[in-house]
């Protein structure tokens, strides 16, 4: 049976106008392309409520293995300390919205897929223990059936110079974890549907002329569900701030050092 979006924000509780709302951000390179306006977007959509946001995200991150780009490497999101202080601040009153999504890396790095499942079942777990409402994302859909091995290949070489996984452990690992996330919905917990359309020509990265639009349906589809009336989507113009506030982090932060790491990034 198919559950509509309207059905299932009847099995919601909804966000009280002045809940204190925490949102945790899980993710990878699209995460740390568009947290930034991301959050913005969530912010003013859930005003007057008092938000604050935890980022676990950076290009090339895994949820079960360290994971990176070029002197890069970053430590595995479920050994994050992003867990411990949500805890503390979901105890101290705020209602907790969680992100999962750019689940994929640790295939590429060779994690096996049962594993990378239990991770993650870990992760909801973990999650749900704070009452949090959770949205995720699957893997994209054209490596399960449609992206020639040469592409891969290619992708593989450009992306993750130092992955060796063959093509067709790749697939499989790709499909099995995949067929879990399709399982893994509930009543507080909440696949994002659509967003395969946004990828660009390496059908990884949300295009660059399609971000803000991936994001904007991903905000909808949480608010949305959680009874929070929106009438705004992010323009192009902050997505391209989003990705100018990418580099001074990425780049001049965890790769120079030339930039402190803000409290919220983990």
């Amino acid at each position: 049976m198919t559950v509509t979006l309207d059905e299932k924000s009847a099995n919601v509780t909804s966000l009280h106008p002045e809940s204190p709302v925490l949102l945790i951000l899980l993710g990878a390179s699209n995460l740390s392309r568009g947290c930034f306006a991301f959050a913005r977007h969530l912010r003013n959509c859930l005003q007057p409520r008092p938000v604050e946001v935890l980022f676990a995200s950076g290009p090339g991150r895994g949820y079960c293995a360290p994971g990176g780009l070029l002197t890069i490497n970053y430590p595995p999101i479920c050994s994050s300390d992003i867990f411990k202080v949500a805890q503390d601040k979901s105890e101290s009153g705020y209602r907790v919205i969680a992100l999962v999504t750019d689940i994929g890396n640790d295939i590429m790095y060779d994690v096996p897929a049962d594993k990378l499942i239990a991770i993650l079942q870990e992760i909801f777990a973990r999650l749900r223990s704070m009452n949090a409402e959770i949205f995720y994302t699957t893997l994209p859909a054209a490596f399960e059936k449609k992206v020639h091995p040469a592409w891969f290949y290619i992708l593989r070489s450009i992306l993750l110079p130092f992955s060796r996984i063959s093509y067709d452990k790749a697939t499989k690992g790709i499909i099995a974890v995949n067929q879990f996330l399709r399982e893994a919905g509930s009543e507080h917990c909440h696949l994002i549907p659509g967003m395969d359309r946004y990828f660009g020509y390496d059908e990884i990265h949300y295009g660059w002329l399609r971000a803000h639009h991936a994001w904007s349906h991903v905000a909808k589809v949480m608010l949305e569900t959680m009874g929070v009336e929106i009438t705004k989507k992010i323009p192009l113009s902050g997505m391209l701030l989003s990705y100018w506030d990418e580099f001074h982090q990425v780049i001049l932060g965890d790769m120079m050092g030339l930039k402190n790491k803000s409290p919220e990034y983990f």
